[in-house]
């Protein structure tokens, strides 16, 4: 008998009658699970309406956080196409992303052994074969590799987090 009051209440707030019929639909049940519950005095429709009234405001809570969360996709997305922009038109940030990149792994040699961060810089900064470095050092290849795979799971542990960045300075180069 008052199902269309309380779905046209809905509507005033949710402006959108399938959204409206739900959150009566909802309400309705809820008292209908917990009509028990209620002592002898209490007013039905009062407390429908309330109920219809609640399921609007968590359902209009619910359409704020979305909202904000779809504009801070919106924001970041924003933030990677400029970041993008100002890449492939500013020549001074290869640069400056090359420096950061360097420091980075600087530290992160910084943290191995002597001996293995000499043989990554020979092999992989200075271009020296492996050959070359494992005369000189007079030890065996496999022990040269032992060393390279030793630096480069240190560097990928402390550069994961860069490794996107790296691939996109790369891929515009």
């Amino acid at each position: 008998m008052y199902y269309r009051r309380f779905v046209r209440y809905a509507y005033y707030y949710v402006n959108d009658q399938p959204t409206a019929e739900d959150l009566t639909h909802d309400a309705l049940l809820y008292y209908w699970e917990n009509k028990d519950k209620l002592s002898a005095e209490t007013d039905v429709l009062g407390y429908i309406m309330i109920t219809v009234r609640n399921k609007c405001l968590n359902y209009l809570k619910h359409l704020q956080v979305e909202e904000s969360h779809k504009q801070k996709i919106v924001e970041l997305h924003e933030w990677e196409i400029n970041a993008r922009i100002m890449t492939l038109e500013d020549t001074g940030y290869a640069d400056i992303f090359t420096k950061d990149i360097m420091e980075l792994l600087t530290a992160s040699l910084a943290k191995l052994p002597k001996q293995t961060r000499d043989i990554f810089i020979q092999n992989r900064l200075q271009n020296k074969p492996r050959k070359e470095i494992a005369a000189e050092m007079n030890v065996s290849l496999q022990k040269i590799d032992y060393h390279l795979n030793k630096a480069n799971a240190q560097i990928y542990k402390d550069l994961k987090d860069y490794i996107p960045l790296v691939l996109i300075f790369f891929q515009n180069i």
